[in-house]
């Protein structure tokens, strides 16, 4: 079985001699400068980061800084929504150029929890399965459960990804857990977020419940899927 240090690890396969801070990338988000924040991750993609490391140690920092400045009253919520657009423009765009792997004929339905407005980590969910060769449909934020079970049953996915960042939303995780693992065929269910670094969700899921606070464990994961799915494929196939 893949260690959790493994699945942290995997995905970042090359070390480069320059790295611009998330803070400068926040810091260019925040004054509203769209050429500045683009042009630091198109370096990086043209250094040969790969779109976990450039999620996970640009984006998510990034973001979770301009987050802090606005508890602590340093920035205005209009700056706050400010940055937040200007970063989810740049990641749709640098989105459309990612390599995708071949398809796998799988297909993922991803969503935020009722309640959820932050949608960041959702796109960069949906960009690590997509570069995956899998079939994506996101549903955005704030998805009350009876329409994630009426999609559910209608598209019939592979895995079914939920996403929230505030604490208040975690007693509302069980009710979509339950609700979801009901479905048949039963899909894979993955919680991601940043929470889980700081609180103990599994009282509200179940002992399937798969959980995802970085791309590189998603990264990591989607491999050793991708991987199980091929060889079952093939055994079939020789049968």
């Amino acid at each position: 079985m893949i260690t959790n240090q493994q699945i942290k690890t995997i995905g970042r396969e090359r070390k480069l001699t320059h790295f611009v801070s998330a803070k400068e990338f926040a810091l260019a988000l925040l004054e509203g400068n769209i050429q500045k924040s683009m042009a630091i991750i198109q370096e990086l993609d043209y250094q040969g980061y790969n779109t976990a490391f450039i999620y996970d140690e640009l984006i998510t920092p990034a973001m979770k800084y301009i987050g802090e400045l606005w508890q602590k009253n340093e920035i205005s919520v209009a700056e706050e929504h400010l940055a937040t657009g200007i970063c989810e423009v740049i990641l749709s765009h640098y989105m459309l150029n990612i390599q995708k792997a071949d398809t796998q004929e799988k297909k993922v339905l991803l969503f935020c929890l009722e309640g959820e407005h932050h949608t960041i980590g959702l796109k960069m969910c949906a960009s690590t399965f997509q570069e995956n060769g899998w079939e994506v449909k996101n549903l955005g934020p704030n998805l009350p459960l009876e329409h994630a079970v009426y999609m559910a049953r209608k598209w019939q996915p592979d895995v079914i990804g939920m996403s929230l960042s505030m604490s208040f939303s975690i007693p509302t995780l069980r009710p979509y857990i339950e609700e979801l693992e009901r479905l048949a065929p039963r899909p894979a269910i993955i919680v991601g977020s940043r929470l889980i670094q700081d609180y103990d969700l599994r009282q509200y899921c179940s002992p399937s419940t798969i959980f995802i606070s970085e791309q590189s464990e998603l990264k990591s994961w989607l491999q050793i899927y991708n991987n199980a799915n091929s060889l079952i494929h093939s055994v079939r196939s020789d049968s």
